[in-house]
């Protein structure tokens, strides 16, 4: 189960993102060699998406490289609570001196990684291809290429250390055993597994939908009193690729409970435990939460204020309720393992 959950689930991850880092890097490098050509803007925009979507699917991951020296921060700020990426991007472009690849590296984490580009890329003021063609343009275009190439660099190094030859973490988390201190036994390793797919659905739930959205609970929003929203704390909202990305993180999930068709803890469920039901049940709420995600007409941003849109949202807040409630109180008994600190949802 160890084995095909890390080799088929993460270590593919892994690899697609590095990929996906490395195709924008070059997107941004050859846009900025023509930042006239609008079509290249474009591109570069699409690579983003590419690349953000390929960080949906080990966003989540409770352990590991991820977890050492903030590298999830440095891939991703978010949320930004108070507009920091527009005021530190800004300040930076003002700054003297060349806007370098090592600049970038040795800067806060808030103008680094994929939170800048998509301020770079999308932000209706800043993120337009006539501001490449204004004043601080060519200081704009340094700083595009050099973030997207400090997260390809970010985004190589975190697949490296997962890599058979080379930093073999894949290794370290699949062979369990007295001599492994990370991991002395199997328990251990679906303990972090556990935690992985609970505080994934706890994100999703409470960061990417309750709060940004005002969702206090099911059927609680009238006429009378309207949710209260908070829209620009949506993840990716200056995309709007919000929603996108939530069916990302659910595939991916769903994905580390199923190896990916490998042998999973659905398969240990079933064969080992002799739940075949629980089994079942979880793999039908988690197609449902992704139905009921690909469902929402329209980009969260766009309706989250729209009364008569929200009940798709509401309708996948419910399937995710209903899946986290699965996760965190029968899984933990039935595998015999206890959820970490991980789990931060107050409900």
């Amino acid at each position: 189960m160890l084995i095909d959950t890390a080799t088929l689930s993460f270590l593919d991850s892994y690899k697609s993102f590095s990929i996906a880092s490395q195709e924008l890097a070059t997107a941004t490098t050859q846009y900025c060699q023509s930042p006239n050509n609008d079509a290249q803007f474009e591109l570069a925009r699409t690579k983003w998406k590419d690349a953000a979507r390929q960080w949906s699917s080990i966003q989540n991951i409770q352990f590991g490289p991820l977890m050492v020296d903030n590298q999830a921060w440095k891939i991703q700020f978010w949320p930004d609570k108070k507009n920091l990426i527009a005021r530190k991007v800004e300040s930076l472009l003002k700054e003297d001196g060349p806007i370098t690849q090592q600049r970038v590296d040795e800067a806060s984490v808030v103008v680094q990684g994929l939170s800048s580009l998509e301020y770079l890329l999308f932000d209706n003021k800043a993120g337009t291809p006539q501001r490449y063609l204004q004043e601080l343009g060519q200081r704009r275009c340094e700083l595009l290429v050099a973030v997207s190439e400090h997260l390809h660099t970010v985004s190589a190094e975190l697949y490296n250390n997962w890599r058979i030859d080379d930093g073999n973490y894949l290794s370290t988390f699949s062979n369990t055993g007295d001599k492994n201190p990370e991991f002395p036994d199997d328990n251990v390793a679906i303990a972090y597994l556990l935690d992985t797919l609970v505080s994934g659905i706890e994100l999703i739930k409470r960061d990417k939908l309750e709060r940004p959205l005002g969702i206090s609970g099911i059927g609680q929003e009238t006429e009378a009193r309207p949710a209260q929203t908070q829209v620009y704390q949506l993840e990716w909202w200056r995309s709007q690729y919000s929603k996108d990305a939530i069916i990302t993180n659910l595939i991916a999930l769903k994905g580390v409970f199923n190896a990916n068709e490998g042998y999973g803890i659905d398969d240990y469920l079933r064969e080992v435990k002799q739940q075949g039901e629980l089994s079942d049940n979880i793999n039908k709420a988690f197609q449902q939460s992704i139905a009921a995600a690909s469902a929402i007409d329209g980009s969260l941003f766009e309706i989250a204020n729209k009364p008569e849109r929200r009940q798709a949202i509401l309708g996948l807040h419910a399937e995710l309720t209903h899946l986290l409630a699965l996760l965190r109180n029968d899984l933990p008994t039935v595998l015999g393992v206890s959820l970490g600190f991980n789990s931060k949802d107050g409900d």
